[in-house]
């Protein structure tokens, strides 16, 4: 049963898209939902998307699936979901980068940010978002990155 009410979802949407302008003052450069599993809230994140012209991430955790996100293909990998002891983040990014053939477009995905008491007290995924930072600004990881991966292209979201 979905519990999300779509029109009560469309208006908080809205609210956080208008939040989100008052404070960076330009729109996102694009729109996704990954924390909740909901047909009605990803179909009011593509109708708020749609009605903003924004670019709109589908998320598919499945290692072979595609998404789209603007006019790009794209296959998603995410890892700092793994317990702690598991996860390695710039092995995965190794493996991602390792992994790539021809043209792929990967979208990696990161927690990395700035703990305080409301995340330690509300989300189980602290220890990998402090590894995720450390990784995301390791200068031997990006020296691989720039020396070894001579075809590897850094884009953000607004070139796909």
């Amino acid at each position: 049963m979905d519990f999300v009410d779509f029109d009560e979802v469309v208006i908080e949407i809205e609210a956080q898209y208008a939040r989100f302008k008052e404070l960076v003052g330009t729109g996102p450069d694009y729109f996704e939902v990954h924390a909740v599993t909901s047909k009605k809230l990803t179909r009011a994140i593509s109708f708020v998307a749609g009605e903003h012209h924004l670019k709109e991430q589908l998320l598919s955790f499945d290692p072979a699936g595609v998404v789209v996100c603007g006019s790009t293909e794209a296959h998603v990998a995410c890892e700092d979901l793994l317990p702690p002891e598991r996860y390695d983040p710039r092995g995965f990014v190794r493996r991602v980068v390792e992994g790539i053939f021809g043209s792929d477009t990967y979208v990696l995905i990161f927690h990395s940010g700035y703990l305080d008491d409301f995340i330690l007290s509300h989300s189980s995924l602290t220890v990998n978002r402090i590894k995720d930072v450390d990784a995301l600004i390791d200068p031997q990881l990006r020296q691989w990155l720039l020396q070894e991966q001579d075809d590897l292209c850094l884009v953000s979201y607004r070139n796909l």
